[in-house]
């Protein structure tokens, strides 16, 4: 589907000089969308509406672990904070009250400055782009579309499950694109993992969440600064 593209690829500055790529995968909230403040503040009135006592140990757990899904939030918070077994009925309903809160806000986002003009650039150079997202799907794909993200920007949106790693596996195998062919972009240490894990290179755009713990080698403030 995409070899034509693989063969082509795009020159974008990584790790300080010019590298070609075939593929970016784009990390959502934060680097696609500036909806990070608008997931912390959903994140902090759902855990104060209803779980008020742990909205500070929660609070410092989410700033270091976005890129997860809400589901693992949800199961951290019982099993680290409320200490307590949750079936499968409670993190259903738990999930769902913090997407009613999520949703609206982050509708509202817009783009990050510099990233929209960034994936029309890779688009004009005629390689794939993925959208590879801790969101769950619907939710993912009505935030892109409220935000004006139609379907023709994107190749692929993911969202989960499954995790980051297990996708970027999946597409190496599905494009049979070398690992050093694709650039993940992230804001998040899940994202920076995942690109570790797949062995492809990793370009991190500062957000809200705190900053990857793994080495960095390309950061920038606007993507359009990946562009020769």
């Amino acid at each position: 589907m995409f070899h034509c593209a693989f063969l082509c690829g795009m020159l974008l500055k990584i790790s300080g000089q010019l590298r070609q790529i075939s593929l970016v995968v784009f990390d959502c909230d934060g680097v696609l969308l500036n909806s990070m403040p608008a997931k912390v503040e959903a994140f902090r009135q759902w855990v104060k509406t209803y779980h008020p006592e742990s909205t500070e140990p929660f609070m410092r757990h989410i700033m270091g672990s976005f890129g997860q899904s809400r589901v693992k939030q949800v199961e951290w918070l019982y099993a680290e904070c409320l200490k307590k077994t949750l079936t499968p009925e409670q993190r259903d309903l738990e999930v769902q009250r913090f997407t009613d809160i999520c949703e609206p806000l982050c509708a509202e986002a817009g783009w990050r400055p510099g990233s929209r003009e960034f994936v029309e650039a890779c688009k004009e150079a005629g390689i794939p782009r993925f959208v590879l997202s801790g969101t769950p799907q619907k939710p993912l794909e009505d935030m892109l579309q409220a935000n004006g993200a139609d379907a023709s920007l994107f190749d692929q949106i993911v969202g989960s499950p499954p995790a980051k790693p297990q996708s970027m596996d999946r597409f190496i195998q599905e494009t049979g694109l070398p690992a050093e062919a694709m650039l993940f972009i992230g804001d998040a240490q899940a994202d920076a993992a995942a690109a570790a894990h797949a062995g492809v290179h990793f370009a991190y755009i500062p957000s809200e969440a705190d900053r990857p713990s793994l080495p960095i080698a390309t950061e920038v403030s606007d993507l359009r600064k990946l562009l020769p």
